[in-house]
């Protein structure tokens, strides 16, 4: 049986994975979302409150937390604009073994969790406290070499997703976007020098184009 362990999960470390949820019309959304293991069987998903993610973790009390290698999956399921009609393609998605929650079918491996608790950090953020129903990882994967340039975009991709509320937030919320510009910008040296031409790059491009039409809207 596989362990959370056995994915790479560690005791109070936190892991980018991307958190597939249905809401009540069992419409499937995803994003990408860090994940921290409490112990073998259970781990906690710290979120917006104004999230699709909160919202149906709320209503169907279940999800599942896949985990991908695969740079365009974050992208896409962070920014759904980035998709050709605006949302992740239904064809993405398929039913979990034991909770009502979709699965990533490209997934490297997944978690299916059912929520225990779900409370408010402050005024923006919550903690979902959940209890791990089932572990699969997909047969005949290769390990793959690493390269900076994952990482580096995965930075910037999460960076991001907070710039784009942040922009338009306090004074305060503005300083810190301006601060994580800076590091969306060192991502995106590394990226274009380990990486020129690469989906990285492209990827790169892309958040720039995004994050130019955030600033233009302020």
């Amino acid at each position: 049986m596989t362990k959370l362990a056995d994915l790479g999960f560690q005791n109070g470390v936190i892991v980018e994975t991307v958190v597939s949820t249905y809401n009540a019309k069992i419409t499937p959304n995803a994003a990408p979302m860090g994940i921290t293991m409490e112990d073998a069987q259970h781990v906690t998903i710290k979120l917006f409150t104004t999230s699709s993610t909160y919202k149906n973790l709320k209503t169907k009390k279940c999800a599942v937390i896949n985990v991908t290698c695969d740079i365009e999956v974050f992208y896409r399921t962070a920014f759904k604009e980035a998709n050709p009609k605006g949302k992740v393609p239904p064809e993405w998605f398929e039913k979990a073994e034991t909770g009502e929650a979709p699965r990533l079918s490209m997934a490297d491996a997944f978690v299916e969790v059912s929520v225990i608790s779900l409370k408010p950090l402050g005024e923006e953020k919550a903690e979902a406290f959940c209890d791990v129903k089932l572990v699969k990882a997909s047969v005949g994967n290769f390990p793959k070499v690493y390269c900076r340039a994952f990482s580096a975009t995965l930075e910037a991709i999460i960076h991001a997703t907070r710039v784009k509320n942040f922009l338009s937030g306090s004074k305060d919320q503005q300083k810190q976007a301006v601060k994580l510009l800076e590091t969306i910008e060192n991502c995106r040296d590394i990226v274009n020098r380990v990486a020129p031409n690469s989906r990285y790059s492209e990827i790169m491009v892309d958040l720039d184009k995004m994050i130019s039409l955030w600033r233009s809207k302020t």
